[in-house]
C-alpha cells in the first residue's frame, strides 16, 4: 500500500514536469489566486487580512515549485545526474517549505491581529505582561512550524519517517547537553513568564544588580540601572537567586532613630505621645499598617527615639516628599517640648585637686578653673 502511495506521487508529479501538465498547473495558480482575490473581497475585515497574507506566499511557493518542478524535470532529461526521483524530492520540498511559510505568516497575522488582542485582554488586563505572552507565543509557534517544516523536508528528500524521529530526539538529546548553559536561560526565560515575578517596566534588584527592566529575552534580561547604563543578565540567574521586585511594593516605609540630648529625658513622653498623634493624623501615612514611635536605645551622645510608619505612596519623589514633611513636623514637636536634638560629643571633668601652678595648666584651663 505505501509503494502504491508512493508511485501515484511520483506519477502526479512527473504528470507537472511535461508541456501539459504545466499548463494544467499554471490554470490551477490562476484560479486558485482568483478565488483567494475573491474570497478576501467577501469575507470580513480580519478574515480578509488572513487570507491576503497567505495569498502571496501561497502563490509564490507553488509557482516556484511548479515551474522549478519543470525545468529541472527538461534537467533530468538531459543530464544523467539528474533522476526523475530526486527532481521530485526537490519539487515536493519546495511545497512544504511554501506551506509552512505560509503557516507562519497567517499564524503570526492572527496572533498580532486586533480580535486576538481584544480576547487576550479580557485574559491579561496587565499591558506588559500581555506583551510578554505574545512575545512567548510568537516565539513558540515559530519554533514548532519550523520543527515540522523541516521534519517534513526530510521525509520528502527520502528519509524515512523513522530515521526523523530519532534524529530529532537524538539531535534534542545532543543540543541540550551542547547548549546546556543556552538551554537554562531559555527555560528560566519560561519561568519569568510562567511565574511572573516581574514584567517589563518593573525596577528589580538581583543579587548586586539593581534597575529597571527593559526587556526580558530569551537568552538575557535586559535592565536599566539607575546610572542609565543597559545591564544584560543571563536569565539563568533568575533561577538561582532571590528576585527582590520594589516596583511591586503596597507601601515605602519610614525608619528613622532620632537623638535627643540626654537632659531631655523627662520629655520624651511627651515627645513620642505627640509625634505618633502628628502621624496617626497625617493623610499620606497609612493608618492600616504599623505605626511606632518610642524611645528604644541609650546611645553614647543621646538617647533614640524610633520612628516607624508606612506612607501610602509607593512613588519615591513623593515619598521623599512626605517623608520631609514628617521630619519637619517631628522637628517642630520637638522644639515645642522644649527639647533639642543631641549630637556627637564628650565632656571633660578635671579632678577636684588639680593644682593651677604646674607648668602643664595652661591660661585656658586656669580661666575655666577661675570660672568654677
Amino acid at each position: 500500500m505505501k509503494d502504491f502511495f508512493r508511485l501515484d506521487l511520483a506519477k502526479d508529479a512527473q504528470f507537472f514536469q511535461t508541456p501539459e501538465g504545466l499548463l494544467a498547473g499554471s490554470l490551477v495558480l490562476l484560479l486558485l489566486g482568483l478565488f483567494l482575490k475573491l474570497l478576501e473581497r467577501v469575507s470580513r475585515p480580519n478574515v480578509a487580512v488572513l487570507i491576503r497574507a497567505l495569498r502571496r506566499p501561497l502563490m509564490l511557493g507553488f509557482g516556484i515549485s511548479l515551474y522549478a518542478g519543470w525545468l529541472f524535470g527538461l534537467l533530468a532529461k538531459n543530464i544523467a545526474v539528474i533522476t526523475d526521483a530526486e527532481v521530485i524530492k526537490v519539487t515536493t520540498s519546495l511545497v512544504f517549505f511554501a506551506i509552512g511559510r505560509a503557516v507562519t505568516i497567517a499564524g503570526l497575522k492572527i496572533l498580532h491581529s486586533g480580535s486576538f488582542n481584544r480576547w487576550l485582554l479580557k485574559e491579561v488586563e496587565d499591558d506588559r505582561e500581555r506583551a510578554m505572552l505574545v512575545a512567548l507565543i510568537d516565539r513558540v509557534f515559530c519554533i514548532a512550524v519550523l520543527l515540522i517544516t523541516s521534519a517534513a523536508i526530510m521525509i520528502a528528500m527520502g528519509v524515512s519517517a523513522t530515521a526523523v524521529g530519532a534524529v530529532l530526539g537524538g539531535a534534542g538529546i545532543g543540543i541540550g547537553f551542547g547548549t546546556q548553559q543556552i538551554s537554562q536561560n531559555f527555560l528560566s526565560g519560561l519561568m519569568l513568564f510562567f511565574n511572573r515575578p516581574f514584567a517589563e517596566g518593573d525596577w528589580i534588584k538581583v543579587s548586586t544588580f539593581e534597575g529597571t527592566v527593559e526587556r526580558i529575552g530569551w537568552y538575557h534580561t535586559r535592565i536599566r540601572t539607575f546610572d542609565r547604563r543597559p545591564l544584560f543578565i543571563p536569565n539563568s540567574v533568575f533561577a538561582t537567586t532571590p528576585i527582590e521586585n520594589p516596583g511591586r511594593m503596597y507601601n515605602r516605609r519610614i525608619k528613622v532613630e532620632i537623638s535627643l540630648r540626654y537632659e531631655d529625658i523627662d520629655r520624651i513622653n511627651g515627645v513620642t505621645a505627640s509625634v505618633k498623634a502628628m502621624l496617626k493624623s497625617h493623610e499620606a501615612i497609612d493608618q492600616s499598617q504599623t505605626i511606632l514611635v518610642n524611645f528604644n536605645q541609650w546611645d553614647s551622645s543621646s538617647v533614640n527615639m524610633l520612628v516607624y510608619c508606612f506612607t501610602k505612596t509607593t512613588i519615591w519623589g513623593d515619598w521623599l516628599d512626605q517623608q520631609q514633611d514628617v521630619f519637619l513636623k517631628i522637628a517642630d514637636i520637638v522644639k515645642q517640648a522644649g527639647a533639642d536634638f543631641a549630637f556627637p560629643s564628650t565632656t571633660l571633668y578635671p579632678p577636684s585637686s588639680m593644682d593651677p601652678q604646674q607648668p602643664w595648666f595652661g591660661q585656658s584651663q586656669v580661666d575655666q578653673a577661675s570660672k568654677r
